[in-house]
């Protein structure tokens, strides 16, 4: 007999209750027991925090420095074009990296805690269609939210209209249904994703349906001198969908029914 993961939990759970840090040090003759703040100096903070900003960045140093390494060594090697403002490139490695770090540990501490405790409690309270409308319009929501959204839109005034003038119509003077559409289809397939978990359907079949009809596509493009520009747009319009935002979205929208 299949379980869920949901009932597994409650079964296993250890059952508690929270007790306020008032209640064990309450005030007694006017003076609170609580202990007092401990007084460091800055050296003190630094060894406490170096270890942990340490390693967070260092996470995004192993991601980053491999795709650096690829691109500059393609520029040198295959391209035969010098590295131009190598100290400029260094500067904006390293604000690309603690970027990142920053941004992922927001992402942890901020975003993530409040989708956990919507996906707690919003599957008690309301029935799967409201949790499915609220799965759509968090997808379309999240997607202007995604770095790699904004890069997109900062290429189009880089694309040569005369030799794709079909990409920079879109990347220019229809950049924000192009994000609608993106969103609309991160929220289709949260729902699509959310229904197969519910229903226990098998995950090949969607992806077989979804990929058919996404060549066929691709195949008349590319056979279109016209819109052959725009293949690398599409794709990366897929590809931007994977980034940290909706990643993590992805995650909450798994935890409301598991």
């Amino acid at each position: 007999m299949p379980v869920r993961y949901s009932q597994y939990l409650n079964a296993a759970a250890v059952r508690h209750r929270s007790i306020s840090y008032n209640s064990l040090a309450p005030i007694v003759d006017g003076a609170s027991q609580k202990p007092s703040r401990i007084q460091m100096n800055f050296s003190q903070v630094m060894v406490l925090l170096a270890p942990y900003c340490g390693l967070r960045v260092f996470d995004q140093l192993k991601a980053v420095a491999p795709l650096a390494a690829y691109l500059m060594l393609f520029q040198l090697l295959i391209l035969r074009h010098p590295i131009e403002s190598a100290v400029t490139l260094c500067f904006g490695l390293v604000a690309v990296v603690v970027g990142l770090a920053v941004f992922m540990e927001g992402l942890k501490t901020g975003l993530m805690p409040f989708g956990t405790i919507i996906g707690d409690n919003l599957p008690k309270k309301a029935s799967m269609t409201v949790v499915l409308i609220v799965i759509g319009i968090l997808g379309v929501g999240v997607t202007f939210a995604e770095p790699a959204i904004g890069a997109l839109q900062a290429f189009g005034s880089s694309v040569d209209v005369m030799k794709a003038p079909y990409l920079y119509e879109i990347l220019n003077n229809w950049a924000m249904p192009l994000i609608l559409m993106v969103g609309a289809g991160v929220g289709l397939a949260a729902i699509l994703g959310t229904v197969r978990f519910v229903r226990g359907w098998s995950l090949k079949p969607m992806i077989y349906l979804a990929l058919l009809p996404i060549f066929v596509l691709t195949g008349y493009a590319w056979l279109d001198p016209n819109l052959r520009s725009v293949l690398g747009l599409a794709w990366d319009c897929g590809a931007v969908t994977t980034g940290p935002v909706n990643g993590a979205f992805g995650a909450v929208s798994w935890h409301w029914y598991s």
